[in-house]
């Protein structure tokens, strides 16, 4: 049957790719601008300084080294080094503080992003405690309570420790003398089982009478024991139907304690028995005994923590296999709306626009299979562009967990379930979850605004000492330059540890918006860094006057020493969400390397060959103070334009104090409010299909050198972004064949991005 085998090809098609995330290609096509900008500028400075400036008729080698540092210092060398510190301090703190192991370094970027959540119910967020109600179980005709209790005792499996059902059933089967009475007055022997599966819903258990004859004893899903055919026929090994099914009457009666029970919270275990062995041929009898009722309470902390995790913007769907009426009620008890959908209705869903917008509009799921959750998770990343979560703790969970941007194994997951996730927790419950959002939401702003000065600092380096040669003729030092370069890439490691303000709001990666930031500060220093160099040089009001056609050690070192403060300084306006004296305040780290590299800075530009004068020293630190604080104010009102504004923030990682029970209505509004955000914040549809590498086992040890080469240059560019693992195969190409990969579906040409390792 083709949902036996279906997840593992899923996960295997979704292993076999490693997607290259959306934003990390941008920022490489963004850093790819700069280097190749840079080398223009290098290369047009070489010949302007050999030819107009005479640099090939004297030092063709000072000409050369004077191109080359610049080019060096546009080159971000601290870039990978500064993010691969910021993701291994925040997977360490998640592991710490927050019972969460990072099984996937993108892991920490796409949680800052998840819109939505899909959460598994039982043991995520209920106890998984489940304990049967004896007061509450249905019988039908001469069948007894005592008797259901036996039968179904007799289709549990007592090594399954840890599965929920199994444990209630045997201890309330251990609490019942009746019950056990029975089974050793007909000498019950349970002689196999045939276990649960997610598609057919039941179990079935072969056990031998005294008499040495076999019956046959079913436990599961109340309408897939009355009928196997119920919703469809499954591949299970035995099928029947009660023989009380044809009775109409009799169908209404139980479905009607059903729906009772369920809406009242209880997850409901049907039983049936056959008095003869049902793997023979021939015609059996099947009989319907009861409905067994389980209560499985919410943990303590769900409503708490779905209510967190709905402040900072994301939504939760319930997604489950039991009865609808169970889920209705338990999301009504942990604060989710009640629109809980069958997941009958996805699979048999008039027309796809349809079930796309069912999947959208519902608070959750239930009656679901495993396809059902991997079908909800890929719609809603790939028609709705969001980045989806997804937490599960058992084998048909994996490829719900594969497909997900953020697949999440719970606290008890199974191996398969570990395997298939980004992230493990440690502690039961969903509440880790959102101390790793808030966590990862300061990381992305770290990183954020280091991609920023960096670039922008880049920019400066090259545009002044460009523009200073070109106009003057006046190069600085090619070792100060790249020691320049050098100061700034040590002194911003301390980024990693710098304070950082978690967004009310999901991170949505925007390349524009990232660029647009590192040409405004670049631009703007750039241009108030050349007015002050060329003003300064007509100042007559310095101790050592500044002529750049003369060029001498006093010169250039001016010019440099002004690139260190300059370069420095803007740190603390590109960290700060709005204005640079504002809270979040940089830390004491950042604060304190900052000004030893001005310090040393100092040092060298008046006690080397630069020989600058104290005096203007001060000018130069005077004037780099009031510009950063100039800059700044401007930044913010830049950043209200282009729609980067800082908004709301959430101060601690703890969860917050619950408000109170709220309507459907309020529910409902507050839903609507969020879907609002996410469909004017979505992922663009051309961002959705991702560059993919076919992952190949087979490299020689050349190929191997390249691949990590190359990977080791990419993917510590890493800043952010959904990885849409499971869409991948729909533009994936083998290397050089032109051949699609096994399972793969056509894709056009133009689709075809494949990074080449």
């Amino acid at each position: 049957n083709p949902e036996i085998g279906q997840p593992k090809a899923d996960i295997l098609q979704d292993k076999s790719v490693r997607v290259v995330p959306v934003f990390q290609r941008k920022i490489m096509v963004v850093i790819q601008i700069l280097v190749t900008t840079s080398l223009a500028f290098v290369f047009t400075v070489v010949l302007v300084e050999g030819l107009h400036y005479d640099g090939f008729g004297g030092s063709t080698r000072d000409t050369v080294l004077d191109g080359l540092a610049i080019m060096i210092a546009s080159i971000p060398i601290a870039l990978p080094l500064v993010i691969q510190v910021n993701l291994a301090l925040g997977a360490a703190h998640l592991a710490k503080d927050h019972a969460a192991i990072v099984t996937s370094i993108p892991a920490l970027q796409d949680i800052a992003s998840m819109s939505i959540l899909c959460s598994d119910k039982t043991g995520t967020l209920t106890t998984a405690n489940m304990s049967i109600i004896a007061d509450k179980i249905y019988t039908v005709g001469e069948f007894t309570a005592a008797q259901l209790l036996c039968f179904a005792f007799l289709t549990s499996n007592a090594d399954k420790k840890d599965d929920p059902i199994d444990k209630a059933v045997i201890a309330a089967y251990n609490d019942t003398e009746s019950a056990q009475d029975i089974t050793k007055s007909a000498s019950y022997k349970q002689e196999s089982l045939i276990g649960f599966d997610p598609e057919v819903k039941r179990v079935v258990s072969f056990v031998t009478r005294g008499d040495g004859q076999v019956m046959t004893i079913a436990k599961g899903l109340p309408a897939k024991i009355m009928d196997t055919s119920a919703g469809g026929v499954d591949h299970g090994e035995i099928q029947w139907k009660v023989e009380e099914v044809g009775e109409q009457k009799f169908v209404e009666e139980v479905s009607e304690h059903d729906a009772s029970m369920s809406k009242s919270g209880y997850k409901t275990i049907a039983i049936a028995v056959c008095m003869s062995d049902a793997r023979k041929d021939g015609k059996h009898k099947w009989r319907f005994v009861g409905l067994l009722p389980m209560l499985d309470p919410p943990r303590t902390d769900t409503a708490q923590t779905i209510d967190s995790l709905q402040y900072a913007g994301i939504s939760v769907k319930m997604i489950t296999g039991d009865h609808r009426n169970v889920g209705a009620e338990t999301a009504r008890l942990i604060g989710l709306g009640t629109d809980i959908q069958p997941g009958e209705a996805i699979r048999n869903a008039k027309s796809e626009a349809e079930k796309n917008e069912l999947i959208w509009n519902a608070d959750g799921f239930a009656q679901v299979l495993p396809s059902d959750k991997r079908d909800v998770v890929l719609t809603l990343e790939n028609k709705f562009g969001v980045v989806v979560g997804m937490t599960g703790d058992g084998v048909n969970d994996a490829p719900a967990l594969s497909a997900a941007q953020v697949g999440i194994a719970v606290e008890g997951a199974t191996d398969a379930a570990k395997n298939a996730a980004d992230l493990i927790l440690t502690e039961p419950g969903l509440s880790p979850i959102y101390g790793a959002v808030i966590a990862s939401r300061r990381i992305f702003a770290r990183i954020k605004a280091y991609v920023i000065y960096r670039v922008a600092a880049s920019m400066i380096l090259v545009l002044v000492l460009s523009t200073m040669i070109f106009v003057t003729g006046c190069a600085v030092d090619s070792l100060l330059v790249i020691i320049l370069a050098l100061l700034n890439d040590i002194s911003m490691v301390p980024v990693a540890y710098d304070n950082a303000a978690a967004t009310k709001t999901p991170e949505i990666p925007n390349a524009l918006k990232l660029v647009m930031m590192s040409l405004f500060f670049g631009l703007a220093n750039t241009g108030i860094s050349l007015a002050f160099l060329f003003g300064m040089e007509h100042s007559s009001k310095l101790e050592n006057d500044i002529s750049f056609s003369v060029c001498s050690g006093d010169d250039r070192g001016f010019i440099w020493l002004h690139l260190v403060f300059v370069s420095e300084l803007m740190i603390f306006s590109t960290r700060a969400p709005n204005f640079l004296f504002q809270p979040p305040y940089p830390s004491i780290l950042l604060v304190l390397s900052v000004g030893a590299t001005l310090g040393l800075g100092v040092i060298i530009a008046l006690f080397t060959s630069s020989d600058v004068s104290g005096e203007n020293v001060g000018w130069i630190a005077l004037f780099n103070f009031v510009s950063v604080v100039a800059v700044d104010v401007v930044k913010v009102w830049f950043k209200h334009q282009i729609g980067e504004a800082a908004g709301d923030v959430i101060e601690s990682e703890e969860l917050l104090s619950p408000e109170g029970e709220k309507s459907e209505i309020q529910k409902h509004i507050d839903k609507q409010q969020r879907y609002h955000w996410y469909r004017r914040n979505r992922i663009r549809k051309e961002d959705l299909e991702r560059s993919v590498e076919i992952v190949d086992n087979k490299r020689t040890f050349y190929n191997a050198f390249m691949h990590f080469r190359f990977v080791s240059a990419t993917d510590n560019y890493v800043f952010g972004g959904a990885r849409q693992k499971a869409a991948a195969s729909a533009c994936v190409r083998e290397r050089g064949t032109g051949q699609k990969p096994p399972g793969s579906k056509d894709a056009t040409a133009d689709n075809d991005i494949v990074i080449d390792a």
